[in-house]
């Protein structure tokens, strides 16, 4: 006799108790449902705990016109790298993961630099100012090199 309960197959003889449980092909395993967990809960949650501890931190510092949009900016692209670095570590590379890299490697550059050119009058105006500029500066000048060189590679190849 045959029962199924919750994805598996228990196995029954009489009236013995279970003998085995085999479980069903489409069952995750709980390797992979910790990893789903970490990659796509835990990894997000904690960039929002840490973008609101800084929030309450700048606010406490009183500093002039903090800058609460440029950070969620950077934050949402440089977390975007860890997530797409936690995907191809530890979980399967989907198109969802596909459309992240062309938002991060096309568009990002131009929103950071974006944000480093309204940062460019308040650089001096706090720590937190000069961070971001900075961060969003390197991200801009960085991706562009690295798309450039992936570019002349391609070319040349040929």
């Amino acid at each position: 006799m045959q029962l199924g309960a919750s994805g598996s197959t228990w196995t029954f003889k009489g009236d013995r108790q279970a003998i085995m449980c085999h479980p069903s092909p489409n069952v995750m395993p709980v390797s992979k449902a910790i990893a789903a967990i970490g990659v796509n809960i835990l990894v997000p949650l904690l960039g929002v705990i840490v973008f609101v501890l800084l929030c309450r931190r700048m606010r406490r510092t009183h500093i002039q016109s903090p800058p609460f949009f440029q950070y969620f900016i950077l934050f949402a692209t440089y977390g975007g790298w860890l997530m797409v670095f936690f995907t191809v570590l530890f979980w399967e590379w989907s198109g969802m993961a596909s459309l992240g890299v062309f938002y991060l490697v096309l568009i990002g550059p131009f929103v950071t630099a974006g944000v480093a050119f309204s940062l460019r009058r308040s650089y001096a105006l706090s720590v937190f100012h000069r961070v971001a500029y900075i961060a969003s500066m390197v991200y801009s000048g960085l991706m562009v090199v690295t798309l450039g060189v992936w570019l002349g590679i391609q070319f040349f190849a040929r």
